[in-house]
């Protein structure tokens, strides 16, 4: 392709590519399996960790735990084709493997399917009995049991509708640079450096399971290297050439820093493997030096297929996250290059959901660059998503990180944000309901669904005589709620210190190496903890209708609307009607978006004074995925109008279906909101309708609105591009709808794919 930038050329595959695409489409899994990076080959029946436990008896934790990483892929299957210009594959499903979110995790699922486990079932689940205590430090009866001595056994295990504490995913970005600056020689030489001055045991225990993990990633390259030499010993031509390559590539790269885009390109997916395929960071930013070398100079293969191979890599494996253009970290000047479009382009030819795609906007941001963008989402593309580098570098400076690390940011997860190789706080350290605290408000803090007393005594609806009232004991309910909840979550974060969740991470995360502690023990620059928010919208509009329709205009009486609560406005629809009709949070109305304001600024206020067991205070953030829908079923009817168990909302926008007034009312409204402090990630769902994307003038126009979004107010924004009538076709006929794709709630997927109840929270927003 000549010209990356143009949104009219497309772009095509070489003959090259087309043939390892065909072998990458017919191997390539099911989005979950992607999603959840389940894409190795079927389980071979080895426990490289539970052999590493038992072998080494009388060594600590954190050097079996190394071993059976590293083991995990060396004693893996090298799988090589003959397509292929780029190496490495997944690991097997077993039943113990290492994940940053947790630790060790056991996974029985193996046992019912496969048939290396056959009539091993008994004897493994002892062997692993037997080593339960040294491979699980700590699990989650920590932080439940710290939940039952402050609520009691039959309380605390009936409030899942309030939180959801302890985390659940922790990504972060590790230092790609300094991958490529140093290579895996050149961390080697780091660690043993630090781990030569100093007597201390536990940092000379984590220096040297640094050196078991760098010696594994030298290990599984030449494994491939010789895999590699050895096929192409065994053909002619140019499949020999290509094998030939492979092979020096992974030996150079296997202790040497890179010097070509091909060899980069190697290093890059064989670390992202070990780092479970979670998010790369600025690839435009750290390849971008070896792409110039590699267009000026030459390379094995061409600039365009070492990409698009790598692209491949990604997309088949399920790379999370992949943030482009923005600002440089030195000046502040532009930052999007020939790469940033490349890779949209590489995955606009795709049209597929992994990997997915942040666009970083700012004020000198290229206007090829959003037209591009635009033109991605009119194809049917809901990727990429926006983020704002105007608010968000400015939200992280509130938060105490340096100018030149603010603008370094990434992406990462389910839009996450994070400073790529010095920070921990990606980490989703809980989700919290404000919608539920409000049921509890307004009840006298008791929960209707389970007559349980939950909360504080604070008084039931018609207790209160003024929206004065009714806001302060909700702010002391949250306020109750949240002090309890930050406990918990601080008890997940001791869980993951303890069972070592981010060894492979912290080698290249600053300072792990130089402070002598990894990344869940505070060993990062910046530690903060993160907060996921739902029901701040319902909530706002709760407290709109009560105070027009109950204060102000005293149309609804207390006990009316107390009953038809209580109810479930069954013999109330007269009330509903009215509550529905209120001001709604999302259409540019002062009195719903003032309340949305200020219950998130309340809330992220109030998590902002407790620190996170890993140093920093804790931050906000919203992109629920699908738990708008899950935290929904769990609340009760509403003031605004809604009934019991209807979804919440999955991002920080309007509850579904409740902004009535277009696109640009709904972004006015979530401009106003505190976005600053949900810096941990905090995105809006925005629905184009396609009909609206088909010509140049019509994309024009959402470039402009969407610009002026990103620079005036906007956090993030992620982007669906769909017709009702299709995806409501698309339900009755799957088969002719292969390549809808939709927004979730910081996830892409194909339509089709989504449960029932998901694919009709997405309808909904449309009508």
């Amino acid at each position: 392709m000549k010209n990356y930038r143009s949104n009219e050329e497309k772009f095509e595959l070489s003959p090259l590519m087309e043939s390892e695409y065909a072998v990458v489409r017919a191997r390539m899994k099911d989005w979950d399996a992607r999603e959840m990076t389940r894409t190795g080959p079927e389980p071979d029946g080895k426990e490289p960790f539970l052999e590493a436990f038992e072998s080494m008896p009388d060594e600590p934790y954190i050097i079996c735990l190394a071993q059976g990483i590293a083991d995990s892929w060396t004693e893996s299957p090298v799988l090589l084709d003959e397509d292929d210009i780029l190496c490495g594959y997944q690991r097997p499903r077993r039943l113990l493997f290492e994940h940053f979110a947790w630790g060790i995790e056991y996974d029985t699922y193996p046992f019912s399917y496969s048939d290396v486990y056959k009539g091993r079932e008994e004897e493994m689940k002892a062997r692993i009995e037997r080593q339960k205590e040294r491979m699980f430090p700590m699990d989650f009866e920590h932080l439940e049991a710290e939940g039952r001595r402050m609520f009691g056994r039959e309380l605390y295990e009936k409030m899942e509708g309030l939180w959801s504490p302890g985390g659940y995913q922790g990504h972060t970005v590790p230092d790609y640079f300094r991958l490529l600056d140093r290579g895996i020689g050149g961390m080697l030489e780091e660690v043993r450096k630090y781990a030569a001055n100093t007597a201390d045991q536990k940092k000379l225990d984590l220096y040297r399971a640094m050196e078991i993990i760098l010696y594994g990633m030298e290990k599984h390259m030449l494994i491939y290297a010789e895999a590699a030499e050895k096929k192409a010993a065994g053909c002619g031509g140019e499949k020999a050439e290509r094998f030939r390559a492979i092979a020096a590539n992974c030996r150079k790269v296997s202790h040497d820093k890179p010097e070509t885009l091909y060899q980069a390109a190697q290093l890059v997916w064989f670390f992202s493997l070990w780092d479970w395929v979670d998010c790369v960071g600025r690839l435009d930013q750290y390849l971008w030096r070896f792409y110039e070398k590699s267009l000026a100079c030459g390379d094995l293969f061409s600039c365009e297929d070492i990409m698009t191979s790598l692209i491949f890599k990604f997309m088949e494996h399920g790379v999370h996250n992949i943030p482009l253009g923005g600002v440089k970290p030195e000046d502040g000047t532009d930052a999007t290059n020939d790469l940033s479009f490349m890779v949209l382009q590489i995955c606009r030819a795709l049209h597929t959901t992994h990997p997915r795609l942040v666009a970083r906007i700012h004020r000198n941001s290229p206007g090829e660059f959003m037209a591009l963008v635009v033109k991605m989402w009119s194809e049917g593309m809901s990727d990429p998503t926006l983020a704002s580098d105007e608010l968000i570098i400015e939200g992280l400076r509130g938060y105490g990180v340096s100018l030149e690390d603010a603008r370094s940011y990434a992406t990462l997860g389910c839009q996450e944000i994070e400073i790529p190789g010095k920070s921990n706080f990606g980490c989703e350290d809980g989700l919290f309901n404000l919608a539920k605290v409000f049921e509890y408000t307004i009840n006298d803090g008791a929960d209707r669904f389970t007559g349980l007393q939950c909360g504080l005594h604070t008084g039931r609806l018609c207790d209160f005589g003024s929206m004065d009232d009714l806001w302060d004991a909700f702010i002391k309910q949250m306020k109750y709620f949240t002090e309890r909840f930050i406990i918990l979550c601080n008890k997940g974060q001791e869980i993951r210190a303890a069972n070592v969740s981010k060894l492979v991470k912290s080698i290249f995360t600053d300072d792990c190496i130089a402070r002598g502690l990894h990344l869940d023990e505070g060993g990062s620059v910046y530690n903060y903890g993160v907060v996921e928010t739902a029901g701040s919208s319902a909530v706002a509009d709760s407290m709109a209708a009560i105070d027009k329709l109950m204060f102000t205009e005293k149309a609804i009486s207390p006990e009316t609307l107390e009953a038809a609560i209580a109810a479930d406005f069954e013999g109330y629809e007269k009330e509903r009607q009215m509550l529905l009709a209120a001001p709604k949070f999302g259409n540019d109305e002062p009195l719903a978006d003032g309340y949305a304001a200020r219950i998130l600024d309340a809330f992220w206020t109030e998590i902002g004074k407790y620190r996170s067991v890993r140093g920093g205070v804790f931050t906000g953030a919203c992109s629920l995925l699908s738990g708008g829908i899950h935290y929904g079923r769990m609340t009760w009817a509403m003031p605004d109008g809604r009934h019991k168990g209807e979804e919440l909302g999955n991002t920080i926008g309007p509850r579904t279906g409740a902004d009535k007034d277009g696109l640009t009312a709904m972004l006015n409204s979530v401009e106003k909101l505190p976005l600053k402090k949900g810096i941990g990630g905090t995105t809006v769902n925005v629905l184009i309708p396609t009909e609206i994307t088909k010509t140049r003038e019509e994309r024009e126009k959402i470039e402009a609105l969407m610009t002026a979004y990103m620079l005036n107010g906007g956090q993030m924004a992620q982007i669906t591009t769909a017709n009702r009538d299709e995806m409501i076709d698309a339900q009755s006929h799957p088969e002719n709808h292969e390549n809808l794709i939709v927004r979730v709630g910081g996830f892409s997927t194909r339509f089709i794919e989504m449960g029932r109840s998901g694919q009709n929270e997405v309808i909904k927003r449309y009508s």
